[in-house]
């Protein structure tokens, strides 16, 4: 009896590997915060995507019982947080997103960060530290806690801030790849760095696509073998080698990316055609294009004196610097159940705006 009744006991008892034993005790102890990005209407799209809404099953009864009811089942694991950020033309607000949400993981918790350290693959050799430091400023001076700085105070902070942020620019997309091998690593190691006592909060690549047209020429030129494709390997890896990370940093991964296709009408707006290979869509399945606010064209038959009237109009929205994002819907198919329900449920089906001007980045309800 008692040999049946320690092997029942022995049956329920659930091995784990210390990493996620740790992993599950730090989640609980720090959980993930709810403003990773410093940006609300990102933050509540990614919170959709990495906490998808607890399934629910309908519970039928035969004719002449109470109406049928909903029960919800148990939540879902959460998915590692990723993001894609989009856009099919220059200046349409992407790098300036990706400042703003790298000032908001720098900066201590006092001052209205998240006291992080940022990872930033600069791909496309067009990382600007003074455009950086500008989004630090800015989102000090904007906070109640630091309105009595003085200037040598701000250049400290934001000079202590910039200390851990960890810029490596790979030129090919083998380099990008063996520098997320080699991250851990680095990171690890506390004399080669001032971040030991910072979590890894952030990973930003510039431009994912940054290296696609020369992958593709090489997996042309190159002889493969029947059934394989360089190229799809490549992204394979990529999206191995960012699993990895994320597993042993919790970190938010958050890449920007070029649409190589005009936009097109989709389920939930306009969408693009993807470039990159499957496995890089199903690591990533949250993509929000950005794009600046159009000025509408003159007409053909519009007079000079029409056109001088509308001049301050047309001049007034180009100051204004006003940007709009929102979910490209492509693929939703294959999007885990409820997160197309919880993004229409959302104030514009999860489209929001922006505006770049003296005072940062600002989402939403602006005094126009």
């Amino acid at each position: 009896m008692a040999d049946v009744l320690g092997a029942r006991l022995l049956a329920e008892v659930q091995e784990e590997t210390l990493d996620k034993l740790l992993h599950s005790l730090r989640s609980l102890n720090d959980p993930a915060p709810t403003d990773r990005l410093g940006v609300p209407a990102l933050d509540r799209l990614l919170d959709i995507f990495t906490n998808p809404p607890p399934l629910q099953q309908d519970i039928h009864h035969q004719r002449g019982s109470p109406p049928s009811h909903s029960v919800d089942l148990p939540a879902r694991k959460p998915k590692p947080p990723v993001i894609e950020l989009c856009s099919a033309s220059p200046c349409a607000g992407k790098t300036q997103l990706l400042y703003h949400i790298t000032a908001t993981s720098l900066l201590s918790r006092i001052h209205g960060g998240n006291g992080g350290t940022v990872v930033w693959l600069e791909t496309n050799l067009r990382f600007c530290i003074l455009r950086l430091r500008s989004a630090l400023l800015t989102h000090i001076t904007t906070h109640p806690s630091s309105t009595d700085l003085s200037l040598p105070e701000l250049d400290a902070l934001v000079t202590a801030s910039l200390h851990h942020l960890h810029v490596f620019s790979p030129s090919s997309s083998a380099a990008l790849l063996a520098t997320l091998v080699a991250l851990p690593s680095y990171l690890f190691s506390p004399h080669k760095h001032s971040s030991a006592t910072r979590a890894v909060t952030t990973l930003i690549i510039s431009n994912i696509s940054a290296f696609v047209y020369q992958d593709r020429l090489d997996a042309d030129e190159s002889p493969q073998s029947p059934g394989t494709n360089t190229f799809v390997q490549r992204y394979r890896d990529l999206v191995s080698a960012l699993r990895s990370i994320q597993t042993t940093f919790s970190c938010t991964v958050i890449v920007g990316n070029v649409a190589f296709a005009p936009m097109l009408p989709g389920a939930l707006g306009l969408s693009v055609r993807p470039h990159l290979p499957a496995a890089w869509r199903a690591f990533c399945p949250l993509k929000v294009l950005v794009m600046r606010e159009t000025t509408p064209k003159f007409g053909p038959a519009i007079s000079a004196e029409e056109a001088a009237r509308e001049a301050a109009v047309r001049r007034k929205m180009v100051q204004r610097k006003k940007f709009r994002g929102w979910v490209d819907a492509t693929g939703s198919e294959t999007w885990e159940t409820g997160v197309k329900g919880a993004l229409e449920a959302l104030d514009g089906g999860g489209t929001f705006e922006f505006r770049v001007d003296e005072e940062g980045l600002r989402v939403g309800d602006y005094g126009d």
